[in-house]
């Protein structure tokens, strides 16, 4: 008698989820912040000369304005998130389940801060000395050891806000309407400089630049995670950097 030799079961691999393209907020929505964030930018930009001759005795309260400028932002941009029935945590992406999910990120922002370190060098060796936006910068920068403490608050909210509506909200629109990631990088990255045109044009070709690097890695990661914490943590380190170079006169 001819046996047949038992069938082993055929394990199939699941298949990938999706990629998620679909609107994080009505179109009305997108187009309205856009040109709100460069008019604003505009605004910005013409009166950038009166700003640089401000003699302030406190940066806190320009901080604290600033801070609620950011939070504004994310609090119109989460309201038409909420509107396409997303939550923050659709747009953040990534999640930490273990203390080594965390470590991959902190190692991943780590790397990519020695990445964007390279680029930015390079684009000043190329562009030049960026006159405009140094001059920008040095009105910010902390003097006290309490202003350094809000600028720490400052560089903390912008690295959340930032990212979560640039690369996050904006980067995501611009896939959901052109199908292609590379696409949806450049465009926030194009908006993202233009929002920087007070810091001169070199500053602001620098920064989209910038901006397309931290579109690439939300991209690659399908989550804003390590942007945020490199971006916090770059704002936080090279404003005090900056501050005690430009105490001792050292530019």
């Amino acid at each position: 008698m001819v046996t047949t030799p038992p069938i082993s079961p055929v394990t199939s691999t699941p298949a990938p989820v999706p990629e998620d393209r679909s609107r994080v907020a009505p179109v009305w929505h997108t187009v309205v912040f856009i040109v709100v964030t460069l008019a604003l930018t505009g605004y910005q930009a013409h009166q950038q000369p009166k700003i640089q001759t401000l003699q302030l005795r406190s940066r806190i309260p320009l901080y604290c304005l600033m801070i609620g400028f950011e939070l504004i932002m994310l609090l119109y941009v989460w309201l038409g998130v909420r509107s396409a029935g997303k939550k923050v945590g659709d747009i953040i992406g990534g999640k930490w389940n273990t203390f080594a999910d965390f470590g991959i990120d902190v190692a991943i922002a780590l790397g990519f801060w020695c990445v964007v370190a390279g680029v930015l060098i390079a684009a000043s060796l190329l562009l030049g000395r960026n006159n405009a936006g140094i001059d920008a910068i040095k009105v910010l920068l902390p003097r006290t050891y309490a202003e350094m403490v809000m600028w720490v608050c400052l560089s903390t909210t912008a690295g959340f806000c930032e990212e979560f509506i640039f690369r996050g909200y904006l980067q995501r629109q611009f896939l959901a309407l052109t199908g292609r990631s590379e696409l949806a990088v450049v465009f926030q990255a194009l908006i993202f400089g233009a929002a920087h045109l007070y810091q001169g044009w070199r500053g602001a070709v620098t920064i989209t630049v910038y901006g397309a690097l931290f579109g690439a890695l939300a991209a690659w990661r399908k989550s804003l995670r390590p942007g945020m914490m490199q971006h916090a943590a770059q704002d936080t380190f090279s404003g005090l950097v900056a501050s005690y170079a430009m105490r001792h006169r050292l530019f």
